[in-house]
């Protein structure tokens, strides 16, 4: 009888442990699948023009800028090249656009214009320093996350974001003011994920020379030493000039940028030539092309024609 108890008495205690260990399989939670962060932009894929405002780059999340864009109609967007277009002085990013519209959707090209527009950037140092200081001078340069060159990057991740793409770089076309921004983006912005940028004629520009102060030069950017020389030097930049741009009106005339020479073309030309020089005496790679579009001017449209082969 004795026996028959301890028997009984065992068979329960499994019994109940077995309930026990179920018990706590229920509460353990199953692991949940990672959830990528939801993109803050939507983006429509049908060949045309569209806008969007955007302001997610957070420290200047109070001065958006206006983004307009155009995705072919037929591919696969998470492999689609990225181009983004930086206007002139004029800051008419919807007509830059117009400029790649047809080569765009022929060769499967997502683009955006970036517009900073003047109600939040109302001067034209502001847009062609990136943000790097609101005068042409050394003197209060602006901390590097209030630099408006920043929303690049923050646009180019939410893109890939909302589209799961797999683009690890993007392409960027600027003209006049534009390609001063461009020029000066591929020196400052060292870990920027830049494939080629065109820089089409400026109309002064920062040389990596860090004897020279800038803005004509590095000298002075608490950012800016020798491995920014040699980060920005073995860059695919690509300097255009048009032939025929050589007024001198409205032409930026003091002496840091007479001293690039007297016109855009001449500016275009000493800024290759003097980089060059300096990534040959440095021993840096060098990675820039210099070209010159004949019979054009001081025209974007001419430059967008003789220039977007670059990402083809």
């Amino acid at each position: 009888m004795k026996r028959l108890e301890n028997i009984m008495f065992s068979a329960c205690a499994c019994l109940f442990s077995l309930l026990l260990v179920g018990c706590w399989e229920d509460d353990v939670l199953p692991e949940e699948d990672p959830v990528s962060p939801q993109s803050t932009i939507s983006l429509t894929q049908d060949g045309i023009m569209h806008q969007l405002i955007y302001n997610g780059y957070e420290p200047l999340k109070d001065k958006p800028i206006t983004v307009y864009y155009q995705i072919p109609k037929n591919g696969n967007m998470k492999t689609m090249p990225i181009l983004f277009i930086f206007p002139g002085e004029s800051r008419d990013a919807d007509t830059h656009l117009q400029l790649f519209s047809s080569w765009a959707n022929s060769k499967g090209v997502m683009i955006f214009a970036l517009q900073y527009g003047t109600d939040f950037y109302p001067t034209t140092t502001e847009y062609i320093l990136g943000g790097m200081n609101t005068r042409q001078s050394s003197s209060g340069l602006l901390p590097r996350e209030q630099w408006n060159f920043n929303y690049v990057e923050s646009l180019f991740e939410e893109i890939v974001r909302f589209t799961q793409g797999n683009q690890s770089t993007y392409n960027m076309w600027g003209h006049s003011a534009g390609a001063q921004f461009v020029h000066r983006y591929v020196t400052f912005m060292q870990d920027a994920r830049i494939g080629k940028a065109v820089a089409c004629n400026s109309g002064w520009y920062t040389v990596p020379d860090l004897t020279v102060e800038f803005p004509y030069g590095l000298r002075k950017v608490s950012e800016a030493d020798s491995k920014t020389q040699q980060t920005a030097l073995a860059r695919k930049l690509y300097v255009y000039v048009g032939s025929e741009d050589t007024s001198t009106v409205g032409l930026n005339d003091n002496e840091g940028s007479l001293a690039q020479g007297k016109n855009r073309n001449e500016r275009g030309r000493y800024y290759y030539q003097q980089s060059q020089q300096i990534a040959q005496q440095a021993g840096y790679s060098f990675g820039w092309t210099f070209a010159e579009v004949p019979g054009v001017a001081h025209d974007p449209s001419g430059m967008a024609q003789g220039s977007r082969q670059v990402f083809e």
